[in-house]
C-alpha cells in the first residue's frame, strides 16, 4: 500500500449530482495532487462537460438507472467494474443510491484501499410516502449493503447521521459528519455576490419588478419536499398579502407525484411563476424576499444554505435533513412539517417584517459563511483522507505478520504433503 493515495474514484448516479456537489472539490483535489476520476451517465452532456470544465477531472460514462431494474443494474455493475480496473484507484467514493451500492460493491471486488460511502440522504426515508413507500424494506436493505463495503462512513447531516444509526443501518462508530455538514460546502463568494446583469437579466425574463414581494421555492415537485404544504399555504399568504409571487424553481416528479388537491393548487395558484430549471441560481436568490423549504425529510436544506449565503431568510420545517440547514429564530423560521397554517402564519410574517427580515438575512449569510464555505469543507476532506489512509495502511501493516505467517504454514504444510507424496 502506498505512503498516500494519488488516484481517487468518484461515483454518481447523476451527473447533476456531481456537477452539483463535488465539481469545484474535484479541481481543489487536482491541485492537491490527485488524479481524479468521476463516474455519472453520459447524459445530460452539459451537465457533465460543465463538470469537466470545472474541475480538469477525468469522465467515464456509465448508464445508472435511478429505478431499480435487475438487468440494467447488472449491465452498470459490469460497466462500472470495467471502469475501475483500468483507473485502478486507491481511494473510492461512493454516493447517491445506485451508485452508492454499485460503488461499494465494485470496491470490494477490486480490493481499493479506501472505500468511503457518502450517504447524501436517506433514500429509505425521502421515499418513505407515495409509490415509493412500497420499496422501503428494499431501500433499507441496499444501504446496510453499501455500508458493509464501506471503510469509512460520512454523512451530509448531523440529523442524518443520527437517524442512521437509529435505523440501524450503520453503527455510530463508523459514520460521521465533517464540521457541521454538506457535501463539499457550497461557493459563499458566488451567491453572496452574483452578477448584478444576470441577476437583472434573470427580472427582467420573469416579469418581477423591483419591490415585487417573492417566495422562493427551488426543489423537484414531489410530496417529500413539502411542495404540497406549500402549495395549499400559498392562497392564505396571497390574500393577506396581495401583491406576493410564488416563484417555484423545479418539475413535477413521475416518481411521486402530488395529490390531487397539490395540483389542483397548483393549477388555480395566484401569482405563480415557474421556472423548470435553472443552471444559475445566484441570478434567482436576488428576486426572493422569503425563501422556503418546508420539506418532509432532506439529506440537507443545500437551497436554504445558498439562499442565506446571499442574505435571503428561509422558512423550513424541523424535519430532519432540513434543520441542520439554519438556526431557528436567528437565520431563519422553523415550522412543523406537514402544518399549513403555520407554514402561512410564517411565510406572511416574514413577508410583512423587514426588520425581521433583514436580521435573520444577516444573520444567515454570516452563519453559512463560517460554517458552509467550500474552503472550510475542503480543508476538512483533505484531512479525512489523509488520517482515513493512515488508518488503512496501520491495519494493513497490522495484518501483514499474520497474513506471511498463514501463507508460510500452508507452504510448509504443502511442502511435507508433497515429501509424503513421493515417499509412497
Amino acid at each position: 500500500m502506498r505512503d498516500s493515495p494519488q488516484t481517487i474514484l468518484y461515483t454518481t448516479t447523476t451527473a447533476i449530482a456531481s456537477l452539483a456537489f463535488f465539481s469545484e472539490q474535484f479541481g481543489h483535489l487536482r491541485r492537491q495532487g490527485w488524479d481524479v476520476h468521476f463516474v455519472t451517465p453520459a447524459q445530460p452532456a452539459e451537465q457533465v462537460q460543465r463538470t469537466v470544465a470545472a474541475s480538469g477531472a477525468t469522465h467515464h460514462a456509465v448508464a445508472f438507472a435511478r429505478a431499480i431494474s435487475p438487468r440494467r443494474d447488472l449491465l452498470a455493475l459490469l460497466a462500472l467494474l470495467r471502469t475501475a480496473a483500468q483507473v485502478r484507484p486507491d481511494v473510492i467514493n461512493f454516493s447517491t443510491p445506485k451508485a452508492g451500492l454499485l460503488g461499494g460493491l465494485v470496491g470490494v471486488v477490486l480490493g481499493v484501499p479506501l472505500r468511503v460511502y457518502f450517504i447524501h440522504g436517506l433514500r429509505s426515508e425521502t421515499a418513505a410516502t407515495g409509490r415509493l413507500a412500497l420499496l422501503r424494506p428494499v431501500l433499507l436493505l441496499m444501504e446496510r449493503l453499501t455500508v458493509a463495503c464501506a471503510h469509512e462512513v460520512l454523512c451530509v447531516s448531523p440529523s442524518n447521521r443520527d437517524e442512521a444509526v437509529v435505523l440501524g443501518l450503520v453503527p455510530a462508530s463508523k459514520i460521521r459528519v465533517l464540521g457541521a455538514g454538506s457535501p463539499a460546502g457550497i461557493p459563499v463568494e458566488r451567491y453572496a455576490h452574483p452578477d448584478p446583469a444576470a441577476v437583472a437579466a434573470a427580472r427582467q425574463e420573469l416579469g418581477l419588478p423591483v419591490g415585487t414581494p417573492v417566495v422562493g421555492f427551488v426543489a423537484r415537485m414531489a410530496p417529500q419536499k413539502g411542495t404540497e404544504e406549500l402549495l395549499l399555504a400559498w392562497p392564505q399568504v396571497h390574500a393577506r398579502v396581495p401583491e406576493a409571487r410564488l416563484l417555484l424553481v423545479g418539475v413535477p416528479d413521475p416518481a411521486n407525484p402530488l395529490s390531487e388537491e397539490a395540483l389542483r393548487a397548483f393549477q388555480e395558484a395566484p401569482g405563480l411563476i415557474q421556472v423548470e430549471f435553472e443552471a444559475d441560481m445566484s441570478r434567482l436568490y436576488p428576486l426572493m424576499t422569503v425563501h422556503t423549504l418546508p420539506s418532509r425529510h432532506e439529506g440537507l436544506g443545500m437551497v436554504v444554505l445558498e439562499a442565506g449565503a446571499y442574505g435571503v431568510p428561509s422558512v423550513i420545517s424541523d424535519a430532519s435533513g432540513v434543520r441542520d440547514a439554519g438556526v431557528p429564530g436567528v437565520t431563519c423560521l422553523q415550522v412543523p412539517a406537514g402544518d399549513v397554517p403555520a407554514l402561512a402564519d410564517a411565510l406572511v410574517q416574514l413577508l410583512t417584517d423587514q426588520p425581521l427580515r433583514d436580521r435573520l438575512g444577516q444573520h444567515s449569510q454570516a452563519w453559512v459563511t463560517e460554517n458552509f464555505a467550500q474552503e472550510k469543507l475542503w480543508s476538512l476532506w483533505d484531512d479525512f483522507y489523509a488520517e482515513a489512509w493512515e488508518k488503512r495502511r496501520a491495519v494493513r501493516q497490522a495484518r501483514a505478520p499474520w497474513v506471511r505467517a498463514a501463507l508460510g504454514l500452508a507452504g510448509v504444510a504443502l511442502a511435507l504433503d508433497s515429501v509424503r507424496r513421493l515417499r509412497q
